[in-house]
Formats: C-alpha cells, structure tokens, sequence
C-alpha cells in the first residue's frame, strides 16, 4: 500500500506488495515461463520503493534518493538505487533553463552489478522552441547519447527531431527520428518517422475526426467534443 509523508519542501513515499502465495505468478513471470517453455522462473515475494524528495526554492534546485527492492521466493534479491538533482537556472540572456543529472546502481539477481549516470540539459530556444542534449554512461562501456528538438510555438501543430548515438561493448549504431502533430480543420493528424541506418527504418501516419455522410455527399471534421484521442 502507498503511503506519503509531505513537510514543506520534502516528500517521503513508500509503495510496497507482497505475495502469500509462492506459486502466484505475475503476468511477466508467466510469460517468461512460456517463453521458457516451462523452465523455471523466479519467483516474486515482496517489492518495496522508499523515495524521499527535498526542493530548495532559493536554489531553484530539487533532489531525490530513491531504493528499491524485489524479493524472490527462489532467488536472490534484485536492488536498486537512484539519486538526482535537478536545477533551474538562467546564463546571460538564456532564461529557464534545466539542467538534472542521476546517479544510479543496480545490483542483479544473481550476481553482478551496474552503475550508471545519466545527465540532460533543456535550453529554451526563441518562443516556445526547446532543445535539449542527453547522455548515459554506465561502467560496462555503454554510452548513449541524443539530442532533441522541439517547436510547440504553433498552438495548432507540434514538431519534434532527434538523433541519437549509443555505444555498447559489442559495437555501436545512430538513429533519427521525428514527428508532427497537428490539428487541421477536417481533424487531427500525425506523422512519424525513424531511420537507424543499416537495420530498420519505418513511417506513421495517422488521422482521428469525424466523418458525416448524407445523400449529398460526405465531409471530415474534427471529432466530436469528448471523443478526442487521450
């Protein structure tokens, strides 16, 4: 069950379950056992997270340490760890920007362990334009890079590009993307596409409104109020 303590400035969550029964399974454990064609699987106890955020208004500046933990009736414990600290700040002309950066370790069932940081910085660009530079490294030589941007300036469409590089120990590939929203007067329609060179690419169209046929003829329109897409 979820439980909040809130003071001025500062969080502390805890969400927690635990299963009575060793042979329940949970929708991905039975998956995994099908895929293992019956083979076993590990099977979960009991999982808690403890999350304690604090902001510092003065500071324009938040932080948080999160630890988690997945018990098994058949294996040993999965832990996790997360702490973050986000900032807002200005430089020279450049208002609002947003800079955070994660430390985080996963220790594994069975054995090994992973450390990771991730770092993003967001910078504001014209009248409601943004872009944005994103890194990951971890201590297995994985290093993921990507930059980002965003147009929402018109109300009616949104844009968003990115490219992205990731390395791993077994080599490395790059991937594009982008996409555009927007909302037309015979409804609204989407767009997307992405390239990873030399192994997959792929495009997305998409339209949602309403289309009304009498004996004159047919037309398109945006839906009706209540029936737009979530």
């Amino acid at each position: 069950m979820p439980k909040r303590l809130i003071k001025p400035a500062s969080t502390l969550a805890f969400v927690g379950y635990r299963f009575s029964d060793r042979h329940f399974l949970s929708m991905p454990e039975y998956l995994q056992r099908r895929a293992t064609d019956g083979g076993d699987a590990w099977h979960e106890k009991q999982s808690y997270t403890v999350t304690y955020s604090q902001s510092v208004p003065v500071l324009n500046m938040s932080a948080a340490l999160s630890v988690s933990r997945l018990n098994y009736w058949n294996a040993q414990s999965n832990n996790n760890y997360m702490l973050s600290l986000n900032k807002v700040f200005s430089l020279g002309d450049l208002q609002g920007l947003s800079a955070s950066v994660s430390f985080a370790r996963n220790q594994y069932t069975g054995g090994g362990s992973q450390n990771q940081v991730y770092a993003t910085i967001s910078i504001p660009w014209g009248d409601s334009r943004q872009v944005s530079y994103s890194v990951q490294k971890d201590n297995r030589g994985g290093l993921q890079q990507n930059v980002n941007y965003s147009d929402f300036h018109n109300p009616d469409t949104t844009w968003n590009i990115s490219a992205g590089h990731n390395r791993y120990d077994t080599g490395s590939n790059s991937s594009f993307s982008g996409s555009v929203q927007s909302r037309l007067p015979w409804g609204q329609a989407a767009a997307d596409a992405t390239l990873q060179p030399g192994q997959y690419r792929s495009l997305g169209l998409s339209w949602y409104g309403s289309v009304t046929a009498t004996a004159h003829g047919a037309a398109f329109s945006q839906s009706m109020a209540g029936m737009s897409p979530a």
